[in-house]
């Protein structure tokens, strides 16, 4: 695989359409007056335990699932007192999150779509979280900047994945950590550890959790989704984003097509 050096129309398009699925879905939010409990948008993690207790409501609140899968993803990682960049943040949820409950010195959210930020600025309480616009693909951060890069069910979207992954190398501190967790193609994931070792990473952990992400979206659907009442009810690409039973993403990773990875990868010195 080769990095894409050059961005054409095409991938100026696709990351058009991101913006405006990414909006549309904020605008379906505040239409149904969820908006503010909405902090994040992926699988989760759920354990088998979990189908059990739930009996038809979420245990630990809409939110539960989606911060268990940050914990899974965090686990091991030591954050205290360091420099966190997470590319594609979202709503805001895990840069909450890693304020709240991991000690860094500063954590410093981005996203490509402009209406996600404004509701991660608005809600903002934590003095080491800033949040700006800005393109995975062309990080506006100087070299070997940051402790650690957190990326979290984001990179399949981004039209020059490898051009991402050179980015994520060039504002990583030597010694750095890539935390890096998506569902993708197998053979994409095959294909991008292979680039990333080449690249000049290391691989300190590589952790299927695919059963777990299917677990968790079956209890979203009857739970999670249900809370948001209609506002995801025709965002069908944000469904299937975020891996709603019955969609080609879900039945994907149901048939082993696609799996779902956590990777820890260390810049090396």
């Amino acid at each position: 695989m080769e990095s894409d050096a050059l961005e054409t129309m095409e991938h100026k398009a696709q990351k058009e359409a991101v913006k405006a699925m990414f909006t549309s879905f904020n605008r379906a939010l505040e239409h149904n007056g969820v908006s503010r409990f909405s902090t994040f948008i992926n699988w989760g993690y759920a354990e088998a335990e979990d189908e059990k207790e739930a009996a038809g409501s979420l245990p630990g609140g809409v939110n539960h699932q989606s911060l268990r899968l940050l914990q899974e993803i965090m686990h091991g990682v030591d954050v205290q007192g360091k420099d966190v960049l997470e590319i594609a943040c979202g709503r805001g949820g895990n840069v909450r999150a890693l304020c709240k409950s991991y000690g860094p010195r500063t954590v410093a959210g981005l996203d490509l779509t402009e209406a996600n930020i404004a509701f991660c600025l608005a809600g903002n309480r934590y003095e080491q979280a800033t949040f700006c616009v800005g393109d995975a693909e062309e990080l506006p951060l100087p070299d070997e900047c940051c402790d650690i890069v957190l990326n979290i069910e984001s990179s399949d979207l981004y039209p020059r994945i490898t051009r991402f992954y050179d980015e994520v190398f060039r504002v990583l501190k030597a010694g750095g950590l890539f935390v890096y967790a998506d569902d993708l193609d197998a053979l994409k994931f095959e294909t991008g550890e292979r680039y990333l070792l080449e690249l000049g990473f290391e691989m300190s952990l590589v952790r299927d959790i695919s059963e777990h992400a299917l677990r968790a979206s079956d209890l979203a659907r009857g739970s999670r989704l249900a809370a948001l009442g209609d506002a995801l009810g025709k965002e069908d690409a944000v469904w299937e984003t975020m891996g709603v039973p019955g969609t080609p993403i879900y039945d994907d990773m149901h048939s082993g097509k696609r799996r779902y990875k956590i990777l820890h990868l260390k810049k090396k010195v």
